[in-house]
């Protein structure tokens, strides 16, 4: 199984809370790959309905004012669901992010469960011998760009760099067994 031989999504969100039953995504980012090329992108703010803390502020660069004239959730589901349809969601430390748009579309009444796909744990599997994998770690060890860390769509960027970058530093076969190990079916 190989990675580009389906639809792929990477995701990002920014959110005002740990916890996806308490918190709201306040950003989301989905960048669709098929076939080895990127062929949609989504990258929007979202208004929780509620203010933001001043940790989420200083975290992400998002402020009240950012999101106060951005949509609500419910106005941005159809395209994001569009851009997920038939694809691996793919995210670091994927439990997170599905987990909020989970419970945002379980809000509305609809259902989401793709594939998923968890970066953090293809990292581990294949670079055994790093200490830590978090998204900071895996962009000064490998030397990816972006314009700013803690905002959805860099973030979700990072991720598409490094399956490229890894995509060039393994044996297909290799790979492939990782990512066959780290694949999450859907229910």
């Amino acid at each position: 199984m190989h990675i580009f031989s389906e639809p792929v999504v990477f995701v990002d969100i920014e959110t005002n809370d740990l916890s996806a039953v308490n918190g709201r995504v306040i950003e989301v980012a989905a960048i669709r790959v098929e076939n080895g090329a990127i062929t949609k992108e989504f990258n929007q703010l979202v208004n929780p309905g509620r203010p933001l803390r001043q940790f989420t502020t200083n975290l992400t660069g998002i402020t009240n004012r950012d999101v106060e004239k951005a949509p609500a959730f419910t106005h941005i589901s159809d395209e994001l669901h569009q851009i997920l349809d038939g694809a691996i969601f793919v995210a670091h430390n994927v439990h997170f992010d599905y987990s909020f748009l989970r419970e945002e579309y379980r809000r509305l009444g609809v259902h989401l469960d793709p594939q998923r796909f968890c970066t953090v744990k293809l990292s581990r599997a294949l670079y055994p011998e790093c200490r830590t994998h978090k998204l900071a770690d895996l962009i000064e060890r490998h030397g990816f760009s972006y314009s700013a860390r803690h905002r959805a769509y860099d973030d979700a960027h990072i991720l598409w760099q490094f399956i490229q970058h890894v995509s060039t530093q393994f044996e297909r076969t290799i790979l492939d067994a990782a990512i066959a190990k780290q694949l999450v079916r859907s229910t």
